[in-house]
């Protein structure tokens, strides 16, 4: 009995691999390497052969490992015979800190301002404002440039400091977590550079920026070196779970905040209509709730309340530099970024205060610090009796006193800065010096014309003082005056005055609507969606 043979029917050279090239793959890791590759945009590929053929990288580089192989040389050679027989890791560990600060955290960042920088002086952002490139893209393109660059300075180190380990006197655990924070300051540092650089449009504030990244970088490392030499390096911890524990906390706020900048970043060199405002306010609204959870969380575990009334305080600043530069927006968006509007009335109650508006950014920090003083006040009520206890009355009081600050001046700030033109290009940056300057005033005027009337003699705390942030909260700490009341009074109606006034003028802002998507582009997104060829020809029957 013979078996015919089965032929294999013919199939056109090519056809057999045609499904890897137009179909989506099915392996898990094939999808996952097409996502990746999706993301890694032009400018990154172009930020890195750029930023490594350069004169300034070569350089760099060049002189980093001349310097590394001679601190080598030099301290072996002056540690002989001490080396055979004591422990002889830390002083170079100390050396090879500061060879690999001085590229991480001035070269790097730098060189990533002036890239940025030099974006403006070609006039590139107008020709990559019509390609498919986003600005986010471009920033983040730049940051992944820097962080290329700051793998290799640590490769390049790398043996160096495995060789500390070798030579005994200092702990893997005090390396990697020294290394780890170096790392993450030149990161933060890169992205403040990138949001300087952004900011700085014109020749002028480029120049100026220039001068103020460049002494920042330098006192950033000076100080950090300090550190190391003094403090960090000389004393050897062993890990322990509340270190950790303090550690993942700190670096999860860190990511968090350098995505805010690099978000902002991203927003400054953007067109003005498009709706930055959303992923900003969501992206502040994320690092002030995990800064308080860390921080309620280690206040639960020291059973102290120094931590969140330290963020009672340091989020007031936060949120009033950041208001300063809300109330300077233009408030513009454009029929696109109006199509993400929200539908429902839900939406539009808890959702948008979100979107662009001076008022509408006004209103969600006030709610949003007001949320902050009342799980404040709850974390009071869960530790003390307040009733009982006249420190922590003192607390509440004066984390009312600040929400009531931060209501009216950035209220009236808001309200001075409608005057201005929104086509004013430094429109932003006149809002912040204009809040700076009715700080100024209002806590100087008032000590001014008490000393002229009291003979210029010192006096006492008085109700005359209601405006000066830094005497009356501290008199709140200190104790609850019957003075403090009357101001407390003189605060509570000037801000609700303000409020209402700003809430009013906000109207039309609230009043925007979701517009619909026109037919054409519902058209192209039905096809992009269909998994069927859909013919897209306008005289089409």
């Amino acid at each position: 009995m013979s078996s015919a043979t089965v032929e294999p029917p013919d199939i056109p050279a090519g056809e057999q691999f045609r499904h890897r090239i137009t179909d989506l793959p099915q392996r898990g890791w094939e999808r996952l390497w097409l996502w990746v590759s999706e993301r890694i945009n032009p400018i990154v590929v172009k930020e890195v052969r750029q930023s490594l053929k350069s004169k300034q990288f070569t350089i760099s580089f060049g002189l980093t490992l001349i310097a590394a192989v001679s601190w080598t040389l030099i301290a072996i050679s002056l540690m002989v015979p001490r080396i055979f027989y004591m422990p002889a890791g830390m002083p170079l560990l100390a050396g090879y800190f500061c060879i690999l600060a001085a590229p991480l955290m001035v070269i790097v960042p730098f060189g990533a301002f002036l890239s940025l920088t030099a974006e403006t002086e070609d006039s590139t952002f107008e020709l990559l404002s019509i390609s498919a490139l986003s600005a986010l893209q471009i920033v983040h393109g730049k940051m992944s440039s820097a962080c290329v660059q700051i793998l290799l300075y640590l490769s390049a180190l790398a043996p160096c400091i495995v060789l500390t380990y070798l030579l005994r006197g200092v702990g893997l655990y005090t390396i990697l977590l020294f290394l780890a924070w170096t790392v993450v300051l030149s990161v933060c540092e890169t992205a403040l550079a990138l949001l300087i650089g952004a900011v700085a449009r014109t020749r002028l504030l480029q120049v100026g920026a220039a001068v103020l990244v460049l002494a920042g970088l330098f006192l950033g490392v000076g100080l950090w070196l300090t550190f190391l030499l003094n403090e960090g390096l000389t004393r050897s911890t062993e890990p322990d779970s509340s270190v950790l524990v303090a550690i993942f906390a700190t670096f999860m706020i860190i990511a968090m905040i350098v995505s805010l900048i690099l978000r902002a970043a991203g927003a400054a060199i953007d067109f003005p209509s498009e709706n930055n405002s959303t992923p900003l306010r969501i992206r502040i609204l994320v690092c002030v709730t995990l800064t308080f959870f860390w921080l309620l969380f280690l206040t639960i575990q020291v059973q102290d309340e120094e931590p969140i009334i330290g963020f009672l305080f340091g989020s007031f600043i936060v949120l009033m530099v950041i208001g300063a530069l809300i109330t300077g927006e233009r408030g513009i968006i454009s029929p696109r970024a109006q199509r993400s509007l929200p539908r429902t009335f839900v939406g539009r109650v808890f959702l948008t205060w979100l979107y662009p508006g001076a008022g509408l950014g006004y209103v969600y920090l006030v709610c949003s610090y007001a949320a902050i003083v009342g799980s404040v006040i709850a974390t009071e009520f869960f530790y003390r009796n307040i009733f009982r206890n006249q420190t922590g009355l003192s607390i509440v009081v004066a984390g009312y006193l600040l929400l009531c600050y931060l209501t009216f001046y950035l209220g009236l700030n808001r309200l001075i800065i409608m005057a201005v033109p929104r086509q004013l290009p430094a429109r932003m940056i006149g809002s912040v010096a204009l809040l700076v300057a009715m700080l100024f005033l209002a806590h100087l005027i008032p000590l001014f014309l008490v000393y002229f009337a009291n003979d210029y003699r010192d006096f006492p705390y008085g109700w005359h003082q209601a405006f000066n942030i830094i005497w009356t909260t501290g008199e709140a700490i200190d104790r609850v005056s019957a003075d403090i009341g009357v101001s407390m009074v003189i605060l509570t109606l000037c801000a609700i005055g303000v409020f209402g006034l700003n809430l009013v003028l906000c109207t039309r802002d609230v009043m925007l609507v979701r517009v619909a998507l026109p037919p054409r582009v519902r058209q192209d997104e039905n096809v992009l969606q269909s998994p069927e060829p859909v013919s897209t020809d306008p005289f089409a029957d």
